[in-house]
């Protein structure tokens, strides 16, 4: 089947669907047949008014009180580190420290040599 034929088939099948779906989402009084009658309105319920307000009074606010069940205790001594002071592992030598050896690489800026 060439592409025309089947981009053709293909548009007028969603144009054909389009349709459809928007005749089927049509609610209004103008898409029904002229004989249907018209669907009543549901009634509203009654709702009855409260004796009083429920809820709390207003501007007063209101949180949990809690009683406390024993005396406070203090707490043991720290046992970690005093506090500001660091600590480190102590390194000892082992050997003495050498010096490091020249350097060995190539001079800067060329070696020296002008590269006029």
């Amino acid at each position: 089947m060439s592409p025309l034929v089947k981009s053709a088939v293909l548009s007028l099948g969603l144009l054909a669907g389009t349709t459809v779906a928007a005749y089927a989402q049509s609610e209004s009084i103008a898409a029904l047949p002229p004989d249907a009658a018209a669907t009543p309105a549901p009634q509203r319920a009654v709702v009855a008014p409260s004796p009083r307000y429920v809820g709390p009074e207003p501007g007063i606010t209101w949180s949990a009180q809690e009683k406390q069940t024993q005396p406070v205790q203090a707490s043991p001594k720290y046992v970690g580190p005093d506090p500001g002071v660091t600590w480190g592992a102590q390194e000892r030598h082992t050997q003495p420290v050498q010096p490091s050896p020249g350097y060995v690489g190539p001079q800067p800026n060329g070696g020296g040599v002008d590269s006029d």
